[in-house]
């Protein structure tokens, strides 16, 4: 298995502008809900079946972020509608962890780019790319087992990845808060910045044909994806100042990974989280002690990677 090579800290700025113009405007009848992958049917008659379908999730959140678990990674995003029927899908950040062969982990987050519809029909969820003409089908998820508990909530789910992100995600909101992690505006405005400069860098200009309201929703959707980006750095450089140990590239930014399991085995012992079906608790574990699934920062240079926070340089 080769190295993989360090991944960009930033969403490409083509991703950023990527036609996608529109503020989180939600609607009811997706806001909050939760599916899993059955299958991906491209245009060519081809049809791309999960082997684990519950690995490949979709989260609308109510605060217009979609939460998604690409078999051995997750990603974060920003999702609307406008009206029902429509849909669009920001800058998605990803893992970028080594799936097992087979997976469809890089297939399934090239969809969402593309996706400008969707169908409820019969209880299922269909999504319709603008690319080659892909529908993407959904089950939901709900009636699933108790799987864990994480701060007095119940996570229930017959899939350990997904668990694994739902605990991950509450976990690092505690830490967030209990910290007093926040995002400056004026750390948003230098993130922007930085992206419209690489924009400008690429020549692209897809955004001097919008209209000002356009322009406007782009905008607000860069900050949103500003805030989330910097948090987490916060975060992980405050974990990192904590525990030390070995750091590695991701999509978005630096991760301390033996920090991370640290921190994590820690709240497992004051009892912040405790995973009931103990068929999980291996799964839930690999991403911090398999070193095969990550590219590693050089050894003896790891403090560098927070020395300077990236919408700064």
């Amino acid at each position: 298995m080769g190295v993989r090579p360090p991944a960009r800290l930033f969403a490409p700025a083509a991703a950023v502008v990527c036609l996608f113009a529109a503020l989180p405007v939600l609607s009811g009848d997706l806001t909050g809900t939760s599916w899993r992958l059955v299958n991906i049917a491209s245009m060519d008659d081809r049809v791309h079946v999960p082997e684990k379908p519950s690995h490949y999730t979709l989260e609308f959140r109510t605060d217009g972020a979609a939460a998604i678990l690409a078999d051995c990674n997750r990603a974060t995003g920003v999702w609307a509608s406008e009206a029902p029927g429509q849909l669009r899908f920001g800058p998605v950040a990803a893992t970028g962890a080594l799936c097992e062969p087979g997976s469809l982990s890089e297939m399934y987050l090239a969809q969402f780019e593309w996706v400008r519809s969707y169908v409820l029909q019969d209880g299922r969820l269909f999504l319709a790319t603008m690319a080659d003409g892909s529908i993407i089908e959904f089950e939901p998820l709900g009636g699933a087992p108790l799987a864990a508990t994480v701060l007095g909530e119940e996570v229930r789910t017959a899939d350990a990845n997904e668990m694994q992100q739902t605990i991950l995600s509450r976990l690092f909101d505690d830490y967030a808060a209990t910290h007093g992690i926040e995002v400056t505006d004026a750390e948003i405005e230098s993130f922007t910045e930085k992206l419209k400069r690489g924009s400008q860098a690429d020549a692209l200009t897809a955004e001097n044909d919008l209209t000002p309201e356009d322009a406007a929703r782009i905008d607000a959707m860069r900050r949103e994806m500003a805030r989330s980006m910097i948090r987490q750095w916060k975060i992980n450089r405050q974990l990192y100042r904590a525990y030390g140990g070995r750091v590695i590239y991701q999509q978005l930014g630096p991760e301390p990974l033996d920090a991370y399991r640290q921190f994590f085995e820690e709240r497992r012992q004051a009892g912040a989280f405790t995973i009931h079906e103990k068929a999980f608790e291996g799964p839930f574990w690999r991403y911090f002690t398999d070193d095969s699934m990550h590219s590693f920062v050089a050894p003896g240079s790891e403090a560098s990677a927070f020395e300077v926070p990236p919408w700064e340089k």
